[in-house]
């Protein structure tokens, strides 16, 4: 079975975000949001069901990266293609967690020109969602397994 590009949106108040305000080492403010980033064990808007024992693997792998990197780049739209962009990055994903059978997640919105729209959408009340990207395989049920 070859793996398949798997993308997910979750609106903002799905995905029970906050937005918080976090002062930084040069005694500035960054604004952060958190919250679910991928549900486990229900069925998505795209008829996937990704296990908690999965998504638990996928935050354990994207952990080791946050601690040899400082953070996972993010991007302020929803591309197809897996690679980030360095033009197109918005925010750093800076932690994660899992919360029952949910992956957790907080980011920092960045300082880029993509990040500077993004932050201002955000504090004009814009409700933003998260969209996850990743690999893995998709069984006949829906069910995803070997989720990266």
């Amino acid at each position: 079975m070859d793996k398949h590009s798997l993308y997910e949106y979750m609106p903002f108040d799905k995905a029970h975000a906050q937005l918080l305000e976090e002062t930084n080492t040069r005694g500035t403010k960054d604004l952060c949001m958190k919250g679910i980033f991928i549900q486990g064990d229900v069925r998505n808007q795209n008829q996937r069901v990704y296990p908690a024992r999965e998504i638990s693997r996928a935050v354990n792998e994207m952990n080791k990266k946050i601690q040899a990197t400082n953070g996972i780049f993010g991007e302020g739209d929803h591309p197809e293609e897996l690679s980030i962009n360095i033009d197109r990055i918005s925010h750093v994903i800076t932690e994660v967690w899992m919360e029952n059978a949910d992956g957790y997640g907080k980011l920092r919105v960045l300082e880029t020109p993509i990040g500077n729209i993004v932050k201002t959408l955000l504090q004009s009340g814009v409700k933003l969602g998260v969209s996850s990207r990743g690999s893995g395989n998709v069984g006949d049920n829906g069910t995803v397994s070997d989720f990266e």
